[in-house]
């Protein structure tokens, strides 16, 4: 730990810090009462076995951290739970060069994506509103950016010579990407991005494709894994002066929607591999044939007022935190979970949820940040709920093809067997030919007697074998 450098800027630096701090508790004590008052249950997290059990989806609990409660504020009741699930990504992008020193003593960056899955296609679009007042400050700045690159490049295209030429600027920082960008693209955004977070939202999951550089082609999903992983390396080299050159760590949070079948279909080739554990996922809930419609509030001044300091402390926020809350919360999360998976021994629960661990972690220290440095024991209920809700539908819908994928490769088998140390011989020391074919089958192979008599011949050949008078077969050392 003395390698690492702690820095708590914006965490209580200031007396105005404190008694904000302190009106901020004194807040949560009041919500706390009046959900008393008005006969709503306290929160009592349901266990790992009752998450299994259900059918449904795991509530959300009734006390929530105050960044997830105003996010979620004007959410119909049936779609809370969707957008809680899925509002720390456009929060992640605010904060720079900010990680957080989690239980293993190694750093996490605010890396986050969310893919919201429905069994058909309606309240995909939940996230749609609070999603672009979130994000409403990128939005234009990245408008106002977009506009100094087209004249750059309607500047640079015009030059006649290469010493009229203007140079690039290097604030060109765009982070709200479009889904129908190129790889060379990219790696330009990150290089502007100058350490920020880009971040993606797709219509549907299929768009990643887009992304990867894959349409048409089978996807590898490279992108898709690179950009969950810390310090990891992207970039190209390109030839021409003009290309783009870029080398760095990709900082690129997305979200996406999808239903079930498209998701099956979509990932039906990588079952057992990377890009399942690195989605976090929620749930959009089905709206019962005859309900009513779901009625939104209204998205106004109010609200932006209600989400702005929190906004204002995740742009502050920078350096590497020790969040001791955060860390004893991952502990006992992963006691829990650990003892679950050891009462079921299900190896594939026990797999995904390693990084399911790191995301509710991440998503603990965004609230953390977002109330400048302030921790509430709301956070505890909203990431348990958020790991138990990922788990579930991962488990739901990929559980079994996970199996069937492991099951289809052969882990444990055993190296080249010499076939002739099988057969057996009778008490003289000799074997038939229908001996060779029984070995020569249970092996694996089809019986296909020529294959099997060329085999013979060239035991014979080698003098591992000789032939009897009477067409039997002796090993040569056995004599």
């Amino acid at each position: 730990m003395k390698e690492i450098k702690v820095e708590k800027k914006v965490a209580k630096t200031t007396k105005e810090k404190k008694v904000s701090s302190k009106k901020e508790v004194n807040n949560r004590s009041t919500y706390r009462s009046s959900a008393v008052k008005k006969g709503k249950p306290i929160y009592k997290p349901l266990t790992w076995s009752e998450v299994f059990a259900s059918e449904q989806l795991p509530p959300l609990p009734t006390m929530l951290p105050k960044l997830i409660e105003m996010t979620i504020s004007q959410t119909p009741d049936l779609l809370k739970g969707t957008v809680a699930q899925a509002a720390p990504v456009p929060y992640s992008v605010y904060p720079r060069k900010l990680c957080f020193v989690y239980i293993d003593n190694r750093t996490r960056e605010l890396r986050m994506n969310c893919l919201l899955v429905a069994k058909e296609g309606g309240g995909k679009e939940c996230i749609t509103l609070p999603f672009k007042r979130i994000m409403a400050e990128i939005k234009a700045n990245d408008k106002r950016n977009r506009r100094r690159l087209k004249e750059f490049n309607e500047k640079y295209n015009s030059a006649r010579t290469d010493a009229d030429k203007p140079q690039r600027p290097h604030d060109l920082i765009i982070q709200w990407l479009h889904p129908d960008i190129t790889r060379p693209r990219l790696g330009q955004a990150m290089e502007d991005a100058q350490e920020a977070f880009l971040i993606l939202k797709l219509n549907e999951i299929e768009d990643w494709d887009r992304v990867e550089g894959q349409r048409g082609k089978a996807n590898s999903f490279s992108i898709m894994k690179l950009v969950d992983d810390e310090d990891n390396d992207f970039g190209q080299d390109r030839v021409g002066s003009q290309s783009v050159n870029a080398d760095g760590c990709l900082r690129l949070n997305w979200l996406a929607d999808t239903t079930e079948p498209k998701l099956k279909k979509y990932f039906r080739y990588i079952h057992g591999e990377g890009p399942i554990s690195r989605i976090t996922m929620g749930g959009i809930p089905t709206v019962e044939i005859g309900a009513p419609i779901p009625v939104f509030g209204d998205y106004d001044k109010k609200y932006d007022d209600s989400i702005r300091p929190f906004i204002e402390n995740l742009k502050k926020a920078t350096g590497t935190i020790v969040c001791k809350e955060a860390q004893k919360m991952i502990k006992k999360l992963k006691a829990e979970i650990d003892e679950f998976t050891s009462m079921t021994q299900d190896r594939i629960l026990d797999s995904l949820s390693h990084r399911s661990l790191v995301a509710a972690f991440r998503r603990a220290c965004l609230i953390y940040a977002a109330n400048g440095m302030v921790w509430e024991r709301e956070i505890e209920n909203y990431c348990r709920w958020s790991m138990q809700v990922d788990l579930f539908l991962k488990y739901k819908l990929f559980a079994d093809d996970i199996i069937s994928a492991t099951n289809g490769i052969q882990l444990d088998k055993p190296g080249p067997q010499i076939l002739l140390e099988k057969v057996k011989v009778d008490e003289q020391g000799f074997f038939s030919f229908d001996e060779v074919v029984r070995v020569y089958t249970e092996s694996g192979k089809s019986p296909d007697e020529k294959k099997v008599k060329n085999m013979v011949s060239q035991w014979k050949s080698r003098k591992y074998i000789e032939e009897t008078s009477d067409g039997k077969y002796r090993r040569i050392n056995d004599k």
